[in-house]
């Protein structure tokens, strides 16, 4: 209880402190990647692409805070397992309120347990392999000849992370413009941080295309550790379109495109569709083809360039998504899974006779 205390009392006096321009933060690029990359399988399916379509689900809002619509089956569960189990997330996202008072929340739990800690398994004593002689090799950090590692020393810790989304829109300025909160709960080994964060969304339709832009992390958002360390993620960019064509020759086929792009100014990798500098730009792109309303088949390419599928069964009080997304690095253990479980809260309420 204490320890959690002083995470709270030490965000609160990094938000003063930041105001007033008395805290020095260190810039991170993946401090809140929790919030990007945990999506249901009905977004992940679509390569995340989803930025301009509304995918009418409690989860709908942590990729655009604007897609808040009042819909059935608005409590969604999510389980994604990464990396031979290495890594499990749960997702659970419910709507209350009603008509213009509606807000989507969102519980993101990541566990990931016995990640080894080599540092202290290298005998850094140097080639004739004797502490303490001060010869060639001793101390530099890297396995010289004579040299060896002591298994007794690996040791193993885990990292925690717990996050809320909470979506609300509003009308500023004339324009319905959508907020997402988010609070981050983040332990690794026996460091605790805690932080909070605000996204903004957009969404219009023009003529028979919808045009959506977020902007992630506005102005920043702050991550603050235990022992007073202050990590800052500075704003990012997301913006796509989407169009949906009905009856497709006549049939029951429906069918939604949609495009996204992601935009950087803090940083750049290697594998950025674009780069220049700092800026780096990733495109994704999704389809999904709807028979009958009932049956649902979709493809697509998230923005690290991974490809994922995935299908959807829709009845009126409860939907199951599927996704499966193929990994370029590692597809022996990068291959992974997402299933989705959509279910309406009258319906579980009168089931349950609540």
């Amino acid at each position: 209880m204490r320890l959690k205390t002083t995470s709270i009392s030490n965000l609160l006096l990094f938000i003063s402190l930041s105001a007033k321009g008395l805290c020095e933060v260190i810039w991170v690029s993946y401090g809140w990647e929790l919030f990007d990359y945990v999506n249901d399988a009905r977004s992940a399916s679509l390569g995340t692409a989803n930025i301009a379509y509304n995918i009418s689900t409690p989860h709908a809002s942590i990729i655009n805070p604007s897609h808040i619509s009042k819909i059935n089956n608005n409590v969604s569960l999510t389980h994604q397992s990464r990396f031979a189990n290495m890594i499990n997330t749960e997702l659970i996202g419910f709507q209350v309120g009603e008509k213009s008072g509606i807000i989507n929340f969102n519980i993101i739990y990541q566990g990931i347990s016995k990640i080894p800690d080599t540092r202290e398994m290298l005998l850094d004593w140097g080639e004739d392999g004797q502490f303490g002689t001060n010869d060639t090799g001793e101390g530099n950090g890297v396995i010289d000849p004579g040299e060896r590692l002591d298994n007794s020393r690996l040791k193993f810790f885990n990292q925690y992370q717990l996050g809320i989304h909470s979506a609300f829109r509003s009308t500023i300025f004339g324009l319905p413009i959508g907020f997402g909160f988010k609070l981050l709960s983040y332990s690794l080994d026996k460091k605790i941080a805690i932080g909070a964060g605000l996204d903004i969304g957009y969404n219009k339709k023009i003529n028979q295309t919808h045009f959506g832009i977020v902007i992630k992390n506005f102005p920043a958002s702050g991550l603050i550790w235990e022992g007073g360390n202050v990590e800052g993620t500075s704003l990012s960019m997301l913006a796509g379109l989407s169009r949906a064509k009905s009856n497709i020759f006549g049939s029951q086929i429906d069918m939604n495109q949609m495009l996204g792009f992601n935009l950087y100014s803090s940083s750049a990798n290697q594998d950025s569709n674009y780069r220049n500098g700092l800026l780096s730009i990733d495109g994704a792109y999704g389809c999904e083809i709807v028979y009958k309303k009932k049956i649902i088949v979709r493809i697509g390419k998230n923005f690290v360039n991974e490809i994922t599928g995935g299908v959807g069964l829709l009845w009126s009080h409860v939907s199951f998504d599927y996704a499966f997304l193929s990994s370029n690095a590692t597809p022996e253990i990068g291959d992974h899974h997402l299933l989705t479980i959509n279910l309406s809260s009258d319906w579980i309420s009168s089931k349950f006779n609540l």
